[in-house]
């Protein structure tokens, strides 16, 4: 068996690379079974106190931009500027 910490690390890669930001709960899904559940946490802190070494990711080749991800950004920028907007019109309001 790896030593906890690295096996951790390999997870937080996985993860990383599917786009999710991982996590405790995470970690204890993909790691069922495999480590206890005392040295599981213990080295969730480990990796959660180290994250240059837990958050370093080497990727041969950049991710490709989608025309389903240019539209997903787009509606993100439209809906942030909505909240940004609506943010402006309430704090004009508490100015008054």
């Amino acid at each position: 068996m790896t030593d906890p910490v690295q096996l951790l690390q390999q997870v937080a890669a996985q993860l990383q690379q599917e786009g999710k930001t991982p996590c405790l709960a995470l970690f204890r899904a993909r790691l069922a079974g495999q480590l206890p559940p005392q040295q599981l946490f213990a080295a969730y802190q480990h990796w959660r106190n180290n994250p240059t070494v837990a958050s370093v990711i080497t990727s041969a080749e950049p991710a490709a931009t989608t025309p389903e991800t240019e539209a997903d950004n787009s509606d993100l920028a439209a809906a942030l500027a909505r909240i940004e907007a609506k943010l402006d019109l309430l704090l004009a309001k508490l100015d008054n």
